[in-house]
């Protein structure tokens, strides 16, 4: 059998990635909390499977103990294990109508308007935190043309021409470097407020409404930061004071965009404006009772 390709990535700026906001983490969308609606996302994930087989390349990779272990090792760092042998995790984000189909940062000439300090997650795409180093060309290999994830963008390529995996590793050093960043950042959340708002929404998602059934695998439920962020101000007047300057910036957020989608009166976005309203009232909620 073999085992594995050469993978490169080649970035056009064509802003085929940035068509929707990124995964953030909680301290980056503090930094940019006056560009970006931030929310909480809930996933199911499901571990790799040994044996099984997937081409890349005209190659074939299968997936191998070592490859299960690794992913085992990421999801108890940064997730948390469900009944079933599945992963919970909870991720910071930022959200958007899907009507705009692109990335707030997005500049008019499709480069990144805070490239020097993006998200972590912006600075490693196209890897995924969540895929173990010997599985990531899977994964690459699904943005080709053909794979499910294709976007339409020809910025991954078979050979050297720019090699970010070759085989099960990771060669290009600054990818490396950002995956591992993300990866950092996910486990610091995951400390920082993550197990605190996994006991809280626990009980619920494993109740008699079967909230937790309701997500779909490798799917995803979409939050109000309201609970992370009463964690957060719990840690002293220093914090709930920076958790309500946040939210006060949140709310103005929320308004401009739900103002410029009742202009643009598209029947599509009526179920996001639903969603952000709902945000607002959590966060004027909480906001009332951190005083």
């Amino acid at each position: 059998m073999v085992e594995g390709a050469t993978l490169s990535f080649d970035c056009t700026a064509c802003g085929k990635c940035c068509n929707s906001p990124p995964l953030m983490s909680l301290p980056e969308l503090f930094r940019h909390a006056d560009r970006f609606i931030g929310a909480l996302a809930l996933r199911r994930i499901r571990p790799p499977v040994a044996g099984t087989r997937h081409a890349v390349a005209g190659r074939v990779v299968e997936v191998g103990e070592e490859d299960v272990a690794q992913f085992h090792a990421i999801a108890r760092r940064q997730g948390h294990a469900l009944p079933g042998g599945e992963y919970l995790v909870l991720m910071t984000q930022a959200i958007d109508y899907p009507s705009a189909g692109r990335c707030p940062a997005l500049a008019d000439d499709n480069r990144c308007a805070i490239h020097a300090d993006r998200p972590a997650t912006c600075a490693m795409v196209p890897l995924d935190a969540w895929v173990p180093d010997g599985l990531q060309q899977v994964a690459l290999a699904a943005k080709q043309p053909g794979g499910a994830q294709y976007l339409g963008a020809d910025c991954i390529t078979v050979g050297a021409s720019r090699p970010l995996v070759q085989a099960r590793e990771v060669v290009d050093a600054g990818y490396r470097a950002a995956l591992a960043r993300r990866r950092d950042a996910e486990a610091e959340d995951k400390r920082d407020w993550g197990d605190a708002v996994f006991r809280l929404l626990l009980p619920e998602l494993l109740g008699p409404r079967g909230d937790l059934a309701a997500i779909p695998p490798d799917g995803q439920r979409t939050l109000s930061l309201a609970p992370v962020l009463a964690v957060l101000a719990a840690n002293g007047a220093d914090a709930r004071a920076r958790c309500l300057i946040y939210i006060g910036a949140q709310r103005a957020g929320i308004a401009a965009s739900v103002a410029r989608a009742l202009a643009r009166r598209q029947p599509a976005d009526k179920p996001t404006t639903a969603l952000l309203r709902g945000f607002d009232t959590a966060l004027a909620a909480l906001a009332s009772r951190l005083g």
